[in-house]
């Protein structure tokens, strides 16, 4: 029988991530060509056969695959596969080439990107700097990538010739190419958008990836073709077919079954029995993911600090953790994921039930408060949102379950329709301004609160170039933000996916957006 923890550790050794922002921090230059996803080319498996079609296993359907039109994981795992970014991150978090092969600092504001002269859209169509100034101009402008590009400057953002573009900022921004390494970075089509509509090209989108879209069968799957055009080492394999699977026991079911290659966000719950399976493989590494609870700052209720700091006495997450997670996570110390730079551990939230009640009654509550707890459909925040439930039951609180998808969620939230809601989040840039922007008071943030003191911290983050003065500002806060029960941390995630033994060259992606590109399955 294997042991799973000696399993976790041998499996695929490169995957495990260190996480180390350290890695991400901003590059004065850089060179030529390297780095990204794990290639394709020559395997442990050149000499058995190789199959034609790879099948992934989503937990569900993206509600479009649009860069700047979706920030659920499920799209950004679909748009990774065919959209690239100007710059990317290695296996070890280092800034390399990507669509652009160079690039220099013309000023603190300014950076001028040099971009491959052999890049072509799916539509045949070569990129040139006007679409990356489209692409910008695009991503400041749509609510799934303002937060994103929010810092970025699109009127001064310039093409200089055909494949010299000029990347403004607004001020000085020392997170710009971890920025630029997002999802929400993808290089598009600036004719496909204009000829097809935002709507159209959300459903059947062009790219410069190595695979292009071609086909959606509405509730079942994505099918995707290699790109033969593709600049790069092409895939080994013709077909990429991504599956929609909600329930979680169907999703292992699938793989299980033989029907499936690579299942994503399996149930923490069936890791260790899956990891015992014959034919099957956990594998496991660090993230940028955190699980968290949020309150609405719009609500006249929660904008009292005693009824969020009550709510969180009232959890014990060492015991919620462990029934959620198991081996798969730890507790949260923060209000960012430990992975992330600057991260600072404020120990952890004190579980007291008799604070709590005394906090209730001093806000007025000591009779009892009834909240209204929104949670997306099928996750592993609606098993979060029932222990939490029970436990708040313990101080008077009663909390009414709703479930949505998450997309629905997420609108809500902008809209501040949410009270309370428990959500999972990844930061795919391993920066801490990504991890904080939602708390920004001038963004359509999800977290919505109203406290200038954020947005100033965050602004003064953001222009410091130089690292020990950057991790300080985070630090503070942190702290400020921790101490405010704005949300309540969880538990910080690994990613977790399911392979079977026959699937080469995978690699863990700590942002939990893995390419597929590189991955070979043998018959």
């Amino acid at each position: 029988m294997k042991k799973t923890k000696l399993f976790l550790a041998m499996v695929l050794g490169l995957c495990l991530l260190s996480g180390c922002a350290g890695k991400s921090d901003v590059p004065s230059d850089s060179g030529g060509g390297g780095g990204g996803q794990a290639q394709s080319g020559e395997t442990a498996a050149e000499n058995a056969a190789v199959k034609d079609e790879v099948t992934v296993v989503l937990k569900g359907e993206p509600s479009n695959i649009d860069p700047h039109g979706n920030t659920e994981l499920v799209a950004m795992t679909t748009q990774v596969q065919i959209f690239e970014t100007l710059v990317k991150k290695d296996e070890e978090g280092n800034i390399v080439p990507g669509l652009a092969e160079s690039w220099e600092q013309v000023d603190d504001k300014t950076i001028r990107f040099k971009l491959r002269d052999n890049v072509y859209f799916h539509n045949g169509e070569k990129m040139t700097a006007d679409d990356v100034v489209y692409t910008i101009q695009r991503a400041t402008k749509k609510p799934s990538s303002a937060s994103i590009f929010a810092s970025f400057d699109a009127e001064n953002t310039k093409a200089v010739d055909e494949l010299t573009v000029d990347v403004a900022t607004k001020a000085p921004f020392a997170a710009v190419y971890n920025y630029l390494t997002s999802t929400r970075g993808g290089i598009v089509s600036k004719k496909a958008v204009e000829e097809m509509g935002d709507d159209q090209f959300g459903r059947s989108p062009v790219g410069t990836g190595p695979f292009a879209f071609d086909n959606w069968v509405s509730g079942t799957s994505i099918t995707l073709k290699r790109n033969d055009n593709y600049w790069g080492e092409k895939p080994a394999y013709s077909t990429l077919t991504l599956k929609f699977i909600t329930e979680t026991a169907n999703r292992a079911l699938e793989i299980e079954s033989g029907n499936a290659d690579i299942v994503l966000d399996p149930d923490t719950g069936d890791l260790d029995r899956l990891a015992e399976t014959d034919g099957l493989k956990v594998v496991s590494g660090d993230s940028y993911g955190i699980s968290y609870i949020v309150f609405s700052m719009d609500d006249k209720v929660l904008s009292d600090v005693r009824i969020r700091q009550a709510l969180s006495l009232a959890l014990d997450l060492d015991s919620l953790v462990e029934t959620v997670y198991g081996n798969y996570a730890t507790v949260s110390e923060s209000v960012m994921p430990s992975t992330v730079f600057s991260y600072k551990s404020q120990g952890r939230h004190e579980y007291n039930v008799e604070k709590a009640k005394e906090l209730l009654a001093e806000a007025g509550y000591g009779n009892g408060l009834t909240i209204e707890l929104n949670l997306p459909n099928g996750s592993e925040q609606q098993n979060i949102g029932v222990i939490a439930q029970n436990m708040w039951k313990e101080i008077g609180v009663t909390a009414n379950i709703s479930t949505a998808s998450t997309s629905e969620i997420i609108a809500a939230g902008r809209r501040g329709d949410n009270q309370v809601t428990i959500m999972a989040a990844t930061y795919s840039t391993g920066d801490p301004g990504h991890a904080l922007a939602d708390f920004d008071t001038r963004s359509d943030g999800f977290f919505r609160p109203v406290d200038k003191k954020i947005d100033e911290l965050l602004d003064k983050g953001s222009a410091a170039y130089d690292t020990a003065e950057r991790a300080a500002v985070y630090e503070e806060l942190q702290d400020y933000i921790y101490h405010q029960y704005y949300m309540i941390g969880v538990a910080n995630k690994t990613v977790n996916y399911v392979i079977t033994d026959k699937v080469q060259n995978f690699y863990c992606d700590p942002g939990d957006i893995p390419s597929f590109a590189g991955v070979t399955v043998t018959e």
